[in-house]
């Protein structure tokens, strides 16, 4: 597959990450008119039928922005991170990374995993940080109501500090991140 030539060269891991998601994320409305083909049009279906943390991985390891041996383009199921299980991409304890206002997320690092953690521990939600508070993800309905039950799309990740701070236990989670170095997950 000629996926590689989708990622940039000579950029740093989480450049790397932050540019494949961005084109992603703008693919969507040429993958919904039916014009996207090609490698995109591979990547774009892979990433919109998996589970929101693992096409969040899957797109930083085909970014080369982390290297993960349980990664591969064939399952679209990993069990690097769960509900309950998310010390591998986040951290034994991510509330030490924690993202409590919108100044804070506007200067996060380009291409970092996002993690909404409710209060009792659960990973809800996983997006990568493009840029200025903006996030790509899949299944991000559950935390922004911009968003949908399916899809990588480009959402405005500031109305989880806004107008979504109430929608579907927002008030109960906290946003987390984990800059994208290469590192091994």
């Amino acid at each position: 597959m000629p996926l590689m030539n989708l990622i940039p060269e000579g950029q740093t891991p989480g450049r790397r990450t932050r540019l494949l998601a961005e084109s992603m994320g703008n693919a969507k409305a040429s993958f919904m008119n039916g014009t996207l083909t090609g490698p995109e049009l591979s990547l774009y279906k892979k990433l919109t039928s998996m589970q929101c943390w693992d096409a969040a991985l899957y797109c930083a390891w085909s970014a080369k922005g982390v290297n993960c041996p349980d990664v591969n383009m064939n399952n679209i199921s990993f069990n690097v991170t769960t509900i309950n299980n998310y010390n591998r991409i986040f951290g034994a304890n991510p509330r030490t990374r924690s993202v409590n206002t919108l100044h804070e997320l506007m200067t996060l690092p380009e291409g970092c995993f996002i993690g909404f953690l409710s209060n009792t521990g659960v990973m809800r939600h996983v997006m990568i940080h493009t840029s200025n508070g903006h996030g790509a993800g899949n299944k991000s309905d559950c935390v922004l109501t911009d968003g949908n039950t399916a899809g990588w799309e480009l959402l405005d990740m500031a109305h989880f500090f806004g107008k979504d701070r109430n929608h579907n236990g927002n008030s109960q989670t906290t946003m987390v991140y984990m800059p994208v170095t290469g590192q091994l997950i």
